[in-house]
């Protein structure tokens, strides 16, 4: 049977042919700078570089923060296994932060335990990454009072949140660093394929830039002193990307309006709840996740949905909990393995409107 895709974007052939036709002729990194710029407008105008996924440029952000072996990097638990992996590349470990109730993101209780228990010299937290999980922003307010106190630089990884906002701002350009975007064929804003490093100033960017080059030196032969990494986007990835950026509200609107429209579907089940927005944030609800909590069962509905056709998935399986990365260091509370058992993300991309009275029947 063909399911119904949990994030299914469209390719708009036509829409991509008319970008390249304007850029036919001329060197193909007008289509990178374009697109930057593109990029850069919708993230107040701060420096952006484009690489090739959001797992490249997180890598890059710790690295650009000189993170390295033996440093220790607070991760949420509650996260796809991309927002630890670059931690593992430099050779640094992570600390686990288990969720909070209210955005189901990293906790700030939990992750000031964290930053009182590694504060020092020997074992002394170095960086902290959050994730803005659907698309539902962090308690950034909390997260970046305590990165202060400590002294601890913050990365944004918003690879779920294209079109979030905190406080208005958006989402990525809250941290020190700033933050990861995915553009992957089931994101939001999609270039199937690509990512995005947004930085707070011009030093970081041009530092990202070059490692993002094989750290190659501006010379008229090949010179290298250091290690740097083939991270550059394509420039027809960043062709799409540019189409893309020109629909960027509309295309966030469209996962929002089916996100409210499950929420008006089940709002007479008191047993179905999700992740909320602080006053003054915005959720771009890159998918549209439920918690589906006694007496229904999530296990029996995934199964039910899956049976009708639906595309569903679970909620991120914790982190902490697999076996190569068990034993790091952990600050839990549960909330995320509770999360795990009860969260089940429904079809969001093209065409969900169509699942929704059929999901509302089997509840």
């Amino acid at each position: 049977m063909h399911k119904h895709p949990l994030s299914y974007n469209q390719i708009d052939a036509q829409g991509l042919h008319e970008v390249l036709l304007k850029y036919q002729h001329r060197n193909h990194e007008e289509l990178v700078h374009d697109f930057e710029k593109a990029a850069s407008s919708h993230l107040l105008n701060n420096p952006v570089v484009g690489v090739s996924s959001g797992t490249a440029a997180l890598h890059l952000a710790l690295a650009t923060l000189n993170i390295g072996p033996g440093d220790l990097v607070a991760v949420p638990t509650f996260s796809y296994v991309a927002s630890v992996n670059p931690v593992l590349y430099t050779g640094a470990k992570p600390v686990w932060i288990d969720s909070e109730e209210t955005t189901w993101n990293l906790c700030p209780e939990l992750l000031s335990q964290a930053l009182k228990k590694f504060n020092t010299r020997s074992k002394r937290i170095k960086a902290i990454i959050v994730v803005h999980n659907y698309g539902v922003p962090a308690n950034m307010k909390e997260i970046m009072k305590l990165a202060k106190l400590y002294r601890v630089p913050v990365i944004e990884d918003a690879a779920e949140a294209w079109g979030a906002t905190v406080n208005g701002k958006p989402c990525g350009t809250v941290g020190d660093i700033g933050g990861v975007f995915s553009f992957n064929n089931n994101k939001t804003v999609t270039a199937f394929g690509g990512g995005l490093l947004v930085t707070t100033n011009s030093k970081w960017e041009k530092r990202a830039r070059f490692l993002a080059s094989q750290a190659r030196l501006p010379k008229s032969f090949y010179l290298f002193n250091e290690v740097g990494f083939n991270y550059r986007i394509s420039p027809l990835i960043a062709a799409y990307g540019l189409l893309q950026m020109q629909q960027t509200s509309i295309l966030v609107s469209q996962r929002q309006e089916i996100f409210s429209s499950y929420c008006e579907a089940f709002k007479s089940h008191p047993s179905i709840s999700w992740a909320k927005t602080l006053p003054g944030d915005m959720a771009s609800r890159w998918l549209s996740a439920f918690r589906f909590s006694s007496p229904l069962n999530p296990q029996k509905l995934l199964q039910k949905l899956e049976k009708e056709g639906l595309e569903v998935r679970r909620g991120w399986n914790p982190l902490h909990t697999m076996k190569h990365l068990k034993a790091f260091p952990a600050i839990k509370s549960k909330n995320s393995e509770h999360l795990f058992k009860e969260v089940i993300c429904l079809p969001s991309g093209t065409g969900a409107h169509l699942c929704i009275d059929t999901i509302k029947e089997l509840i």
